[in-house]
């Protein structure tokens, strides 16, 4: 047998036996695991953002005070669809009320009404230390209009995202408002195509119907599409408004 011929036999074999051997087969994690590690991973990214957020206010030089709650008011412009079961919001509450309230709320002076404040961020934080009777731990800082709605829609990507019908509606009122696309864009983070998807939900289904949805946070764009075509029909809106009315 010539030398090529003994080579050509030996890289054949090779192959052959590379191809027979036994796979080591792919451990599966099950679904409840993967979940409750997602979630581990989730509490750990809330955490990491909420101690950079509190190095970069001490680098700032900004002190923490703390308010009373019942003199702290929601920003002008909500981003969150209020729920009234919230498992989050619990957990969030029982924190504060074992181990203290760890990350302070941003507020600012109230444009309108002295010696109050308006929350820029950190509504449920606000919300826990009032429902626990306690003082809220906060950052004021004088801020603008634009100030106060860039630093309240940009909290919310490294912690608990808004839904898709969420940011959609925080893009309407905004919109209402007067702040441009590129405001509105910066505010969530997204580009300007994108705040125009969310607009057109945002205005085919009115904020009542959407407000009684509540946040649908497995639900998207195609579906909120889906139903604002539904709701062209006017029958189909007289359907919804009575059911909505009815207790």
């Amino acid at each position: 047998m010539k030398g090529r011929d003994i080579l050509k036999s030996m890289v054949n074999s090779a192959e052959h036996t590379k191809t027979e051997a036994p796979q080591t087969p792919v451990a599966h994690k099950p679904a409840g695991a993967v979940r409750a590690m997602n979630l581990s991973l989730g509490r750990l990214n809330e955490e990491a953002a909420a101690a950079k957020e509190l190095r970069e206010a001490i680098a700032a030089g900004d002190k923490v005070v703390e308010l009373n709650p019942a003199l702290v008011e929601v920003s002008f412009i909500r981003d969150r669809i209020p729920l009234e079961g919230d498992p989050q919001f619990d957990e969030l509450k029982a924190s504060i009320a074992d181990s203290g309230q760890q990350v302070p709320i941003l507020v600012r002076p109230h444009p309108t009404r002295t010696s109050n404040y308006q929350a820029a961020y950190g509504h449920r934080r606000l919300r826990a230390a009032a429902d626990l009777g306690r003082p809220v731990k906060a950052i004021v800082r004088n801020l603008t209009d634009e100030q106060v709605i860039l630093a309240q829609g940009q909290e919310n990507g490294p912690r608990v995202d808004l839904s898709f019908i969420e940011r959609a509606l925080f893009a309407r009122r905004l919109e209402e408002h007067g702040f441009d696309r590129d405001t509105i864009a910066k505010a969530l983070s997204v580009d300007k195509p994108e705040i125009s998807r969310l607009l057109q939900v945002a205005e085919g289904v009115p904020s009542e119907i959407i407000l009684a949805v509540g946040p649908a946070p497995k639900v998207g764009r195609p579906r909120w599409l889906a139903f604002a075509e539904r709701l062209k029909d006017s029958e189909s809106t007289k359907r919804l408004e009575k059911e909505i009315e009815a207790p």
